[in-house]
């Protein structure tokens, strides 16, 4: 084989390979990404569960096997608190004194503040089991790096990263070096232009939920708006009071299409006084937020299921209702049939708590049942039966009857008359004969 077509041949190879491993390829990129990378950039995307600092109920505190756990049970996200060691290190812990979760090696309680002690000293302590305190036992844990962390969580879950707005730059270059841009959620408490200047001046952009903590409905639509409108997926937003602007419509009114109503549902200062179980979480979806921060996982995701499970059945009983022909049903009927497919199809549209589900799914099923049987009467859907039936069927056999019976007596009048103006006219003829005999008799 000449030296040419040796070259064209292993080009068409090279071409052929490539053609075929691109698709494996892409595939692989996108099995490192979590759903929730996805999901969370959706303004109308599912509902997210975020776990507080991980499977605190088996686990220590944003501990990696904490966050593992809390991924294992359903989690799109788990929220960690990141701090700085005194050498520069990254790591995920909550509080800046290292007393209430670590010990050293003797089981000695660390009263030492994290910003004093180096990354090397740190990784001898062993955290605490869930909370931390003196009544928790002593694990085999560690505190981890974010680096860790990341590269434990690829594929898995995100990370919505807490107390490192400060150090932003560190922690994004950090990312990219590791390739975990799309691991972590920045969690920014900056305002709108802080906001707004970081997320332009950077060519890849990374994933921001902005913050909000008050009750000045001005100030919460304004940062809502900016903030989003800059590229944060949502907003954080904050309160003790259960009144308060951030639960109406004019506040939630500017996450319609444009991004992620997150809320924290571990405290009642944060969520205004509302319970981290099912009737909080009710209540906060039907009011639009979608992303729910939890100490409850398990819980959470069950909710979450069956709402998704109410999502498909209230789908598919619209498919149902549209499927109805009302051509021969009453005019009522029908309009109130053809409002509430509207209003099930805004639920599914809208914001969706599982109550606000069922109570359309049951108004739904409610018009299709009353239209069975129906007829076109006067709006009043007069049920019709066999008796009604014959009772019709009489009745337009009466009115035939009738104008047959009419048509008889029309006609033998008509007869009456024509005969009567017949023996008229004879008796006028014969009246007139006799007066002409009289006459030429004279």
């Amino acid at each position: 084989m000449n030296p040419a077509r040796r070259k064209g041949v292993l080009a068409a190879l090279l071409c052929i390979c490539i053609l075929f491993c691109s698709p494996v390829l892409s595939f692989a990129e996108d099995a490192t990404v979590a759903p929730a990378f996805t999901q969370l950039k959706d303004p109308a995307g599912e509902l997210l569960a975020v776990s507080k600092y991980g499977d605190t109920k088996n686990f220590p505190e944003n501990s990696i096997e904490g966050i593992l756990a809390a991924a294992q049970s359903g989690a799109d996200m788990v929220y960690v608190r990141a701090q700085k060691t005194a050498d520069g290190y990254i790591v995920l812990m909550t509080d800046e004194n290292l007393s209430r979760m670590c010990v050293d090696s003797l089981g000695n309680v660390v009263d030492k503040n994290l910003a004093d002690v180096g990354y090397h000293e740190l990784s001898t302590y062993h955290l605490r089991a869930g909370t931390g305190s003196l009544h928790e036992s002593i694990t085999a844990c560690t505190v981890p790096t974010l680096q860790e962390a990341v590269a434990k969580i690829a594929g898995k879950t995100l990370l919505l990263l807490d107390g490192a707005w400060s150090f932003r730059d560190e922690v994004y270059d950090l990312l990219v070096e590791n390739n975990a841009l799309n691991s972590v959620v920045f969690l920014a408490d900056g305002d709108k232009k802080e906001v707004d200047s970081w997320l332009s001046s950077k060519s890849t952009m990374p994933l921001v939920i902005s913050s909000y903590h008050g009750n000045v409905v001005f100030s919460a639509r304004s940062t809502v708006s900016k903030t989003l409108s800059a590229g944060a997926v949502g907003t954080l937003l904050s309160t003790g009071n259960a009144y308060s602007v951030l639960y109406n419509d004019s506040v939630m009114s500017k996450f319609e299409n444009a991004g992620r109503a997150v809320i924290d549902m571990t405290s009642p200062d944060l969520c205004g006084n509302r319970e981290d179980n099912y009737l909080g979480w009710n209540d906060v979806t039907a009011r639009g937020y979608s992303v729910i921060i939890t100490n409850n996982i398990e819980e959470l995701c069950e909710y979450f299921d069956r709402v998704s499970q109410q999502k498909e059945r209230l789908s598919e009983r619209i498919e149902a209702a549209q499927a109805i022909d009302v051509t021969l049903c009453s005019t009522d009927s029908a309009n109130a049939l053809k409002d509430a497919i509207t209003e099930a199809k805004s639920a599914l549209e809208g914001p969706c708590s599982e109550n606000s589900l069922m109570q359309s799914s049951y108004a739904l099923q409610l018009a299709m049942n009353s239209l069975t049987n129906r007829t076109e009467e006067g709006g009043e859907g007069k049920t019709v039966t066999t008796g009604r039936i014959v009772a019709a069927v009489l009745v337009i056999i009466a009115f035939v009857v009738f104008e047959v019976v009419f048509d008889l007596l029309r006609r033998k009048k008509v007869r009456k008359r024509r005969k009567a103006l017949a023996d008229k006219r004879r008796r006028m003829e014969q009246q007139n004969s006799e007066n002409n005999d009289t006459n030429n008799l004279q």
